[in-house]
């Protein structure tokens, strides 16, 4: 359930300026990331000159993601952007308007259509060669509308995908800001959700950053401001994943976990060995690594 489509965050007209942007992809790739989804809380068609952001992706080396509801008039730039653009997920939760708006309020499934119709010709004369996945958010009361979906990817030469959608729009997230700031106040150190030697995986799958630069915990919840960890541009990738492994809402939230990596067990080491360095003396012998940390001191198990 999206906190954008039911309306428990406020939308608004702010786009990153495309020097920012720049200097942010710049910094994703020295960082070893290879991909750049245009998404995360947002609408990208929205934003003006989108073809430019996705055109400085693409001159780095990376690829551009683009994930949209489609439910816009006229997309002047259709063309351009997807001619650049890796993938473009479109997610739509039912073909019948009343299904589709319960869990995309205020959507019109009869633009998504139109965009859909003009995707596929695109594709079908080769003027683009984006891979095209329609996503269908699959909740108790629009299961019907799944099959209607599935053959009407198929007949517009698109790929199909099922997401099982979590709880009900109706009651999900109404109170999402609100049970963040419990959780906040009744913070436990514990990580009662985690075993030893596991992570959670959205730690290490990405780094969600809005319009001004600044990272937030994790993409599966919305821009709240108590989820806000920094400016993407100011920290260092080893301060921004102890800040997010150390966020209240982090250890309190039960997304699955798995057993981390011996990859991610150093990663999350040299995280606590950077933050030890830049507080004087680390109680370490000058020529400690990262195994140091995740050995002697247990952290990762």
């Amino acid at each position: 359930t999206c906190v954008r489509g039911t309306r428990l965050m406020a939308n608004s007209p702010r786009t990153m300026p495309l020097d920012k942007f720049e200097r942010i992809a710049l910094k994703a790739q020295k960082e070893g990331f290879s991909t750049i989804g245009f998404f995360n809380w947002t609408e990208p068609f929205l934003a003006a000159g989108l073809e430019k952001y996705v055109s400085i992706v693409k001159t780095l080396g990376l690829f551009p993601v683009i994930s949209s509801n489609l439910s816009l008039g006229k997309i002047h730039n259709l063309e351009a952007v997807l001619a650049g653009t890796y993938m473009l997920m479109v997610s739509v939760s039912g073909m019948n308007q009343q299904v589709y708006e319960i869990n995309h309020v205020g959507g019109d499934f009869d633009l998504i259509m139109a965009n859909l119709e003009q995707i596929s010709l695109l594709k079908r004369t080769g003027r683009i060669n984006t891979r095209i996945v329609l996503k269908f958010i699959q909740f108790d009361y629009n299961v019907g509308e799944r099959e209607k979906l599935r053959e009407l990817a198929e007949r517009l030469g698109l790929e199909f995908e099922i997401v099982t959608g979590s709880g009900h729009p109706s009651w999900a997230m109404i109170h999402a800001e609100e049970d963040l700031l419990q959780r906040l106040s009744s913070y436990n150190s514990s990580r009662p959700h985690e075993k030893p030697g596991e992570v959670c995986p959205m730690l290490f799958d990405h780094v969600a950053i809005d319009c001004e630069g600044d990272i937030f915990e994790c993409c599966a919840y919305g821009n709240f401001d108590v989820m806000r960890i920094g400016q993407y541009l100011d920290l260092s990738p080893e301060e921004t994943l102890l800040r997010r492994y150390q966020h209240p809402v982090c250890n309190s939230c039960n997304w699955p976990r798995r057993a981390a990596t011996e990859e991610e067990k150093y990663l999350l080491a040299r995280s606590v060995l950077s933050r030890l360095s830049t507080q004087g003396d680390t109680g370490l012998p000058s020529s400690a690594t990262p195994f140091h940390i995740l050995h002697n001191e247990g952290i990762a198990n």
